[in-house]
C-alpha cells in the first residue's frame, strides 16, 4: 500500500495534518483517495492558510478562481464537493471550531444521464472495428466489451483481477469492484466469455491476483489504469469518425444503460444492472426517454407543407 504523503508546504503549515490524512486515508477506493489528496492539495497551495484559519470567503474566491479558468461546471463541483467533505470531517472531529465550506452552493450541472450517447449501430460499430489479431487488439476488444455490454465504469475495468472472473450457480460472471469497494457480481455472457478468454489465452502464469487488464507498451506488464483506457477508448472513437465533444469513455456505460432500458428493461432490472445504490439515479434514465418519447411537440398540429 503506497504511504500518503502530504507536500511539505502543508505538513508544515497545518497542524491538522494528520486529521487531513486520516480524511484521505478514509476513502475507501484508491482512486477516491488520489483524487481527493490532488484536490487538497491545490486547494492549500491556493489558499495558504491551516485549516482552522479558511473561511467562507476563501472557498468562495477559490471557487472563482476555478470559473475564471472556464472550468466545466461538473469539474468544479466535484472540487468543491471534496473541499466540503474535508471541512465537514475536520469540524465534526473538533480541529476547527467552525465549519467554513457550509453553506457554499456548488455550480449547477445539467442531468448527467443526458450526456451524448453513441447509437445502437456505432456501438455495435465500435466493436466490430477493432482488430483481435494482436495482444493488444484482444485486450482492447474485452475491455469494450465490457464497458458496453456490461455497462462497467472504467474503475471498476482497472481493479478487476483474473480471480474475479469466475461462476456461480452455473453462470459465469465476474465480481465487480464498485464504488465504496462494494463487491457484486455481474454476469458475463456467452459472447464475452469468449473476447475475455481470447484475450487471457495470450497471457502466460496466470495467478488469481493478478490484473485483468495489462498495459502494453511502456507499462507492459502492470495493471491498467485510468487513464490509458481513456485514451484508447477516444482514439478508437475518433478512428470511427466519433469526436463529438460530449463523448467520453463514461458515455459507453451510459449507452449501455439507455440501450438496455430501451430494450425493455424494468427499473429493477437497470438498476440492479448499473449497481446504482439509488434508485433514483436509474429513474432518470426512464425519466429522459419517458419525455422524449411523449413529447408534446407530437401534439404539435401545424405541419411542413
Amino acid at each position: 500500500m503506497r504511504q500518503m504523503i502530504l507536500p511539505p508546504a502543508l505538513s508544515v503549515r497545518e497542524p491538522s495534518a494528520s486529521h487531513v490524512v486520516a480524511f484521505i486515508k478514509n476513502q475507501s477506493c484508491f482512486n477516491t483517495k488520489s483524487d481527493y489528496r490532488r484536490e487538497v492539495v491545490h486547494f492549500y497551495r491556493a489558499v495558504s492558510k491551516r485549516a482552522c484559519d479558511v473561511t467562507m470567503g476563501d472557498i468562495l474566491a477559490y471557487r472563482d478562481a476555478l470559473e475564471a479558468r472556464e472550468l466545466k461546471p461538473i469539474t468544479i463541483g466535484k472540487k468543491l464537493t471534496v473541499l466540503r467533505r474535508l471541512f465537514t470531517f475536520l469540524y465534526e472531529q473538533g480541529v476547527i471550531p467552525t465549519n467554513p465550506s457550509a453553506g457554499v452552493k456548488l455550480p449547477k450541472t445539467s442531468n448527467e444521464t443526458t450526456r451524448e450517447i453513441l447509437s445502437l449501430e456505432d456501438c455495435n460499430r465500435l466493436i466490430a472495428s477493432i482488430d483481435p489479431s494482436t495482444l493488444r487488439g484482444k485486450r482492447d476488444k474485452a475491455i469494450i466489451v465490457l464497458l458496453l455490454i456490461n455497462g462497467l465504469r472504467v474503475c471498476e475495468i482497472t481493479r478487476a483481477n483474473v480471480g474475479d472472473l469466475g461462476e456461480s450457480n452455473g453462470y459465469r460472471i465476474l465480481r465487480v469492484r464498485g464504488k465504496g469497494g462494494k463487491l457484486i457480481d455481474t454476469r458475463i455472457r456467452d459472447d464475452v466469455h469468449v473476447v475475455l478468454q481470447a484475450y487471457l489465452r495470450m497471457r502466460k502464469g496466470l495467478k488469481e491476483t493478478d490484473a485483468l487488464f495489462l498495459g502494453t507498451t511502456s507499462r507492459a506488464g502492470k495493471r491498467l489504469e485510468r487513464r490509458t483506457v481513456q485514451h484508447m477508448v477516444k482514439v478508437r472513437l475518433r478512428a470511427l469518425g466519433i469526436a463529438r465533444p460530449h463523448v467520453s469513455t463514461h458515455s459507453l456505460r451510459h449507452s449501455s444503460i439507455t440501450h438496455l432500458i430501451n430494450g425493455g428493461a424494468s427499473l429493477i432490472a437497470a438498476q440492479d444492472f448499473a449497481r446504482h445504490v439509488n434508485p433514483a439515479t436509474t429513474q432518470r434514465y426512464f425519466h429522459n426517454l419517458e419525455r422524449l418519447k411523449n413529447h408534446a411537440v407530437m401534439m404539435q398540429p401545424i405541419r411542413v407543407q
